[in-house]
């Protein structure tokens, strides 16, 4: 099974996270940085606008009021006069809230005719002694909403104070009117007294005035101006200057527009954030989600639903090192299931698999495990501890289970033929469960040439012949590189030419360690494992490089024939390593015969014919080897393009019982090989009883012991002289 990639996936979206919140940060300090500095620069412009323009108010405001208490001096005697002076002047100064004169007494004559008492009594004593003065905040007496501030100026007329001219001023709506024709860049506030006079915030309750003006002052200090941070981050800051007449100036950047703005993108960016966090982990749960899924698809046999390998190895371990429980494995193989396929056809041999997964499932508990291992075997894993009896007695029943009659589409019935592999493991049996399943596999294997039961069951004596066939297989692979193997030559003797005419090339091992092996013992590891390929590209180098030498001495006609497996015929890169071979011994292509069995057409009809045809024409005869021991060999004759026809022995070893008969069968072989331009090759002779016959019925070629045994290269050669 692949690794997971959820590690890697986690670790590629943590970075990609990472430095995205790094680059969303960033972006948002940079903007926040540059609006900040607007901000600053801003709300302090501002701060100076406001103060500047009560300044400026105060100090004209004085002037004024200096000149009408100039002119009051002279007409202060004519009250009526007065009266109608004061009126004037304060039409004409709609700045003012207020404007009267306060007689010595205390008793003021307001500009709109009516008298009352003065308030404000201690800035009134100071103007009486002839100082300018600017009282406290106090109620208007003719708007008890209004906070406003008295300016008093003495009137002096020949060097004495006769009285006082009083213009009461509200500073707060002087400063509404210079923010309302301004664009508004923060929060204005205007203090006296410890308390807010004025604010361009919405509404605000005298309580509420108070406590700001009290926050406010309390964090100014008592420095003169100054900027106090509130908070860096969203460029919150607060402006202040003292003004005129010790009122105090205040500009708050929060309600700045870009002070918004700062907000709007930290939740633009947080937005952005929490957006491709999401979305990363939305990732990463896909990913884990596709893993999860592939991961049970691949405990899956797709055709039948049932557990695979990877399922029995991952279960086999959990039963034993998780629950340390023992178990049987059990597992079962259809004989020749590849022959079912091929004449019962893919999608019937499909049918069979479905049907022996669902018997088997069907027939044990709910505790017990199913599986599909590979083409036509499948397995049980039994939670337990049985004795070899009772595994053996289970699995001759599911043997028993299988082999009964099942319907197939386009069949009637069929039986099928099953062998398996019995394994007991307890919790003292060291290894892992890939060698568990070893074991039964190579028990499996071995009950396949049982005859008196269907079964094998995994013993010590079986494990030792398991480790041989380990060892055994070890110093097969090495054989070559150890230049183990060798050829030998078998002749093929032609009745019309009265000569040898051809050799055959057979393998021999020659092991140091369990000495010569028969071919029958090696060749089938050769193909099971892959390695004939390599040892048959050897084969066919050396055999061309030995017919080359005896072309070169006196044989120019001669050529060997070298048997090619299946799996040498069907590899694609089989015809590119030949052509290489001939170019590299510079051997003739007719010098060399290749020898395949019917079995290649029963797995691959069509791609053998496309090689067949290839060898041809490269102009490498080819010949059909063991003809009547296949399935089809009459058909095979007509679909590849032989050139030559090895007849298999066992016609032959007929001839002494069934003579006649197996007679009449070699002449109607010879007769149509003649038919379709083959040349015929007995193989197996070994009496003259023998070559008499054959003659008789008009052979071409013969082989076999009466001329001579597979021999080396140099006994073959003497062979020739």
């Amino acid at each position: 099974m692949s690794k997971s990639k959820k590690p890697l996936a986690l670790i590629v979206l943590t970075c990609l996270f990472i430095a995205t919140i790094l680059f969303l940060v960033n972006e948002y300090n940079n903007e926040r940085i540059e609006n900040a500095e607007a901000i600053y620069k801003e709300t302090g412009e501002l701060l100076d606008d406001v103060a500047s323009e009560a300044n400026r108010f105060g100090n004209k405001r004085v002037g004024e009021l200096e000149l009408i208490a100039k002119y009051i001096s002279v007409i202060s005697d004519n009250k009526e006069q007065l009266q109608l002076f004061l009126k004037e002047q304060n039409n004409k100064m709609p700045f003012l809230a207020g404007l009267g004169f306060i007689s010595p007494d205390g008793k003021i004559m307001a500009a709109d005719g009516s008298v009352f008492e003065v308030k404000e009594r201690k800035a009134f004593e100071r103007a009486m002694s002839g100082h300018i003065t600017t009282s406290d905040l106090f109620l208007f007496e003719q708007d008890p909403n209004k906070k406003v501030s008295a300016i008093s100026v003495p009137v002096i007329k020949n060097g004495e104070v006769i009285g006082v001219l009083s213009g009461v001023v509200n500073l707060s709506d002087v400063i509404h009117r210079l923010i309302n024709n301004t664009s508004l860049l923060g929060t204005v506030y205007l203090l006296k007294n410890e308390q807010v006079v004025y604010t361009s915030k919405d509404a605000i309750t005298h309580d509420d005035a108070i406590h700001e003006g009290k926050q406010i002052l309390d964090k100014i200090s008592n420095s003169v101006s100054g900027v106090i941070v509130e908070d860096e981050k969203t460029a919150h800051y607060l402006f202040y200057k003292e003004a005129w007449n010790d009122w105090i100036t205040a500009v708050d950047s929060a309600g700045h527009p870009k002070t918004e703005k700062v907000l709007a993108k930290r939740w633009h960016y947080t937005f952005i954030g929490v957006l491709i966090f999401f979305s990363l982990l939305g990732s990463y749960m896909y990913i884990y989600q596709s893993e999860k899924q592939q991961r049970q698809q691949s405990y899956r046999d797709v055709l039948t639903g049932l557990g695979n390998l990877i399922k029995l190895e991952d279960d086999c371990g959990y039963l034993r090192e998780v629950k340390q429980k023992p178990y049987t494995l059990i597992l079962f193989n259809i004989k020749e299931f590849k022959n079912i396929n091929n004449w019962a056809g893919y999608e019937n041999g499909d049918e069979i698999l479905r049907t022996v997964g669902k018997r088997l499932s069907d027939a044990v508990d709910l505790k017990y495990s199913t599986y599909r291992i590979s083409g036509g075997e499948f397995a049980l894993l039994l939670p337990g501890e049985r004795t070899q009896a009772e595994a053996e007695q289970l699995t001759e029943d599911f043997c028993a289970l299988l082999e009964r009659p099942m319907y197939v589409v386009s069949h009637d019935t069929i039986r099928l033929d099953v062998y398996a592999g019995i394994r007991n493991v307890s919790t003292d049996d060291n290894g892992k469960p890939l060698q568990f399943i070893h074991d039964v596999v190579f028990a499996c294997q071995e009950a396949r040439s049982l005859t008196e039961v269907p079964y094998a069951f995994f013993t010590k004596k079986l494990a030792l012949l398991d480790s041989e066939r380990k060892l055994f297989v070890k110093a097969l692979s090495d054989a070559l590189n150890q230049q183990e193997f060798r050829l030998v030559y078998q002749p093929i003797y032609s009745f019309q030419e009265e000569k040898i005419v051809s050799f055959e090339t057979l393998l021999r091992w020659d092991s140091k360690e369990f000495g010569m092996v028969s071919p029958i013992e090696f060749i089938p590891h050769l193909e099971e494992s892959g390695m004939i390929l390599e040892v048959g590209d050897w084969i066919i180098q050396r055999a061309a490089i030995q017919v080359g030498a005896w072309r070169a001495n006196g044989y120019p006609d001669l050529y060997v024939t070298v048997n090619v497996s299946v799996k040498q015929l069907l590899d694609d890169s089989f015809i590119s390593r030949v052509r290489d071979i001939l170019l590299e011994t510079n051997a003739a292509a007719d010098s060399l015969v290749f020898e395949i069995t019917e079995s290649v057409v029963v797995v691959d009809s069509e791609k053998a014919l496309q090689t067949v045809t290839k060898l041809n024409e490269l102009g490498i005869s080819t010949a059909l080897d063991d003809f009547g021991t296949g399935y089809s060999s009459l058909a095979i004759l007509s679909l590849l393009p032989f050139q030559y026809l090895k007849v298999d022995r066992s016609f032959l070893d007929d001839l002494e019982t069934h003579e006649s008969q197996a007679a009449s069968v070699l002449r109607g072989i010879v007769s149509i090989a003649s038919g379709l331009g083959q040349v015929t090759i007995m193989e197996g002779v070994e009496t003259k009883e023998q070559l008499d016959l054959l003659r008789a019925i008009g052979a071409d070629r013969i082989q076999g012991y009466y001329f001579s045994r597979p021999v080396p290269p140099d006994e073959a050669f003497r062979l020739l002289t």
